[in-house]
């Protein structure tokens, strides 16, 4: 394992109001670390995790590089946290498949008593070459906080009718206890028996160490392509992707469902979208790790005139069903881009992006509130100087996937493109791992 960095002085920049007499000391304590140096491009990293932190290490999952662009295998790894007796491993899920057309990158959510689940989509050539055959595979760690050895539960999945087949944007939420995990996959049919990229929700409970799947119910109308970002709550399922607006041209924005736990749509809302561009929510997680009936949603407003963008930081109150926006941050439109917001107090958070697939930037201060907030570039994580081409997405552990959070070691990763690289290529990139402690200010003033 590398060895923690100190961190060369920051960039400050202030674009909050009033004034700040403390410096923040969010620092970067590990990193970078090369978790794997030869994986294809993590798709939808804005909104899947990839990366599960346990009370050992950091698990996390991805494609192998193909050179001849065949089928991508899908890997999970571990890496150890300081002092923890976990090897670095990388495990190859692979089993004979029928036709097969590809893999999709692994999903992981982690149960409480250590166990990793993972959920995998194979894709399968039919007659019609505009569809292919989806299935999920759904994995389980054979031992807690160790994705070394891995138990094939597949036969746990329920067979699909009504629904045939599946498009593979799926993702999948742990319920806080552990005792439930919803899966959201869209659901097609080759046959044309039901309408294209069909909203599905998969309930598993747990029974002993599996989850055991009910039946899929739909649970919405087909709205296109919808990268799902799932919370699974005591007060039901929240799931917030994106959509697109037919009605207004080059409009995209995103939508809120909150589901029962017998698959009933009980609220709907959408995002607002205020013209042409990308309104897209890319990340959701509790407002801390113990209060999961608030959820804190991050969304970007990036019109199409590319003048001025918003950072915007949402609040979903689960039990009462009501969507207000906390906070909106106007930032030249090359400073917007996918992140992820991480709390470090009532009043202090984090927020890491990488506007310019190179360059990330971490901001931070009272965020949700009305105080300063401070933009800040550290050398260690930018991986320009670091000597890769660019980074494509910035993913870190959620506690809605049943990572252990801890402002005293937060784990982030980057896909980032090896030099190597050639232009129209899926990899190979590496997958860059640090480790951030999130510190609020000695002092502050306002």
């Amino acid at each position: 394992m590398l060895a923690g960095w100190l961190i060369a002085p920051a960039i400050l920049l202030a674009i909050g109001t009033g004034d700040a007499t403390g410096v923040g000391a969010t620092r970067v304590v590990e990193g970078p670390v090369v978790l794997h140096g030869s994986i294809s491009d993590q798709w939808g990293g804005h909104t899947f995790g990839y990366l599960v932190q346990g009370e050992t290490g950091v698990f996390w999952s991805a494609r192998l590089h193909d050179s001849d662009g065949a089928t991508p295998t899908p890997i999970v790894g571990q890496h150890p946290a300081s002092g923890s007796s976990l090897r670095r491993h990388v495990t190859t899920i692979s089993r004979d498949e029928p036709r097969l057309k590809g893999w999709n990158p692994p999903q992981m959510v982690r149960s409480p008593d250590g166990h990793l689940h993972v959920f995998v989509g194979v894709d399968r050539r039919t007659d019609n070459p505009n569809v292919g055959s989806g299935r999920v595979r759904y994995f389980r760690s054979e031992r807690p906080e160790d994705i070394s050895s891995l138990v094939d539960r597949s036969d746990l999945l329920p067979p699909t009718p009504p629904f045939e087949d599946y498009h593979l944007r799926m993702n999948a939420g742990i319920s806080r206890d552990g005792s439930r995990v919803a899966l959201v996959i869209l659901a097609v049919s080759p046959t044309g028996a039901f309408s294209f990229n069909t909203p599905v929700l998969l309930v598993g409970e747990r029974e002993g160490r599996d989850f055991v799947f009910r039946p899929p119910v739909q649970y919405a109308e087909p709205m296109g392509l919808f990268y799902p970002q799932v919370a699974a709550t005591d007060s039901g399922i929240v799931v917030v992707g994106q959509v697109w607006d037919e009605k207004v041209e080059k409009t995209s924005s995103a939508r809120l469902l909150h589901i029962d736990w017998d698959g009933t749509l009980v609220h709907r809302e959408d995002f607002p979208a205020d013209g042409p561009g990308q309104h897209f929510v890319y990340d959701m997680r509790p407002a801390t790790a113990d209060t999961w009936d608030r959820l804190i949603l991050y969304a970007t407003a990036a019109p199409d005139a590319h003048v001025t963008a918003t950072h915007e930081f949402w609040q979903y109150d689960v039990p009462s069903r009501q969507l207000r926006l906390l906070r909106s941050l106007e930032v030249p439109y090359g400073m917007s881009n996918a992140g992820k917001w991480l709390p470090a107090s009532d009043n202090y958070s984090v927020f890491v992006n990488n506007p310019s697939m190179g360059r990330i930037l971490i901001w931070e201060g009272d965020i949700l509130g009305g105080g300063e907030v401070l933009r800040r570039e550290m050398p260690t994580v930018d991986v320009l100087r670091l000597g890769y081409e660019a980074t494509s997405y910035l993913f870190a552990p959620n506690p809605l996937q049943g990572s252990v959070y801890s402002p005293e070691a937060i784990a982030f990763a980057a896909d980032s493109f090896n030099a190597n690289r050639q232009d129209g290529a899926s990899g190979p990139n590496s997958l860059l791992m640090w480790r951030l402690r999130l510190e609020a200010p000695v002092a502050a003033t306002r």
